[in-house]
C-alpha cells in the first residue's frame, strides 16, 4: 500500500504576504507541516508542490521531494486539485507510479501533527466503503443554522430559523481550514472527495488555521 502526501505551499497570500513561509516561534510555517508528515509511520513518499524556489529549496533539506507548480494553477482563485492533479501527471508520466491514498496537508495548519494524520489515515483505511476522509471541527452552538440571524433594512434582526432549544439543536460539523484531506486514488479522480466522505473531528487548538495577522497571533500564543 502506497501513500502519498502532498504539501501545497505556493508564494502567494493576500492577508499575509508570504504566508507559508513566514518565521512562527523560530520554524517556517511550513516546517511544520513537514516535520510532522516525516513522523509518519504510514506516509511512503511526501511532495512539496509550490510556484516558489525559495520555499522549493527550504523543503529540500528535509529530504523529501519537490516540484515546482505551474503559475497557472498558482493564482489566488487556484484550486487545490489542480496542484495535485498536476503532480499525479507528473509522477505517473516520469515514474508509472499511482499511489493508493493521497493525503493533502495544508501548511497552514501548524498545530496538526502526525499522531492526527495517521489516524486519521487509519480511518480511511479501514473504511472499506469510503471515498475520502476530511478533517472536521463541530460547529459551536451559538453558528448553528437556527441560531443565525441577518439585519433587515429597518435594522431590526431577523431569524433565519425557527428558535429551538439548545438541546434539541443538531450537531453540524465544518472543514477546520482542510487541515487534513486523504482520498482513495482508486476512487476519486477528478476532486478531493468523491460521493462517500466520512469525518476526522479535531479539537479546536489543533485545528487552528492560519488566515489572517489575528490568527497568527492565536497561534503563536497555543504554540
Amino acid at each position: 500500500m502506497s501513500v502519498l502526501a502532498i504539501i501545497p505551499a505556493r508564494s502567494g497570500s493576500k492577508e499575509i504576504k508570504n504566508k507559508n513561509f513566514i518565521s512562527l516561534k523560530g520554524k517556517k510555517l511550513i516546517q511544520y507541516t513537514i516535520e510532522e508528515s516525516l513522523k509518519s509511520k504510514i506516509i511512503d513518499r511526501i511532495y512539496v508542490s509550490s510556484d516558489s524556489k525559495k520555499i522549493l529549496k527550504f523543503s529540500k533539506k528535509f529530504k523529501i521531494s519537490t516540484i515546482m507548480r505551474p503559475k497557472r494553477i498558482s493564482l489566488d482563485n487556484s484550486k487545490t486539485i489542480d496542484c495535485v492533479k498536476h503532480l499525479l501527471r507528473y509522477l505517473k508520466k516520469k515514474e508509472n507510479y499511482s499511489p493508493k491514498f493521497v493525503i493533502v496537508l495544508q501548511p497552514t495548519s501548524p498545530l496538526r501533527n502526525h499522531f492526527h494524520i495517521d489516524n486519521a489515515l487509519i480511518k480511511l483505511i479501514q473504511h472499506k466503503n469510503a471515498d475520502s476522509l476530511v478533517s472536521c471541527i463541530k460547529v459551536p452552538h451559538h453558528f448553528t443554522p437556527q441560531k443565525l440571524m441577518t439585519i433587515k433594512k429597518n435594522n431590526f434582526l431577523q431569524f433565519d430559523k425557527k428558535i429551538i432549544r439548545r438541546q434539541k439543536i443538531k450537531n453540524y460539523f465544518a472543514r477546520n481550514g482542510a487541515a487534513i484531506y486523504i482520498f482513495n486514488y482508486s476512487k476519486v479522480k477528478n476532486n478531493l472527495f468523491g460521493k462517500k466522505v466520512i469525518p476526522f473531528i479535531m479539537d479546536k487548538k489543533s485545528s487552528f488555521d492560519i488566515d489572517d495577522l489575528e490568527d497568527l497571533n492565536i497561534v503563536k500564543k497555543l504554540i
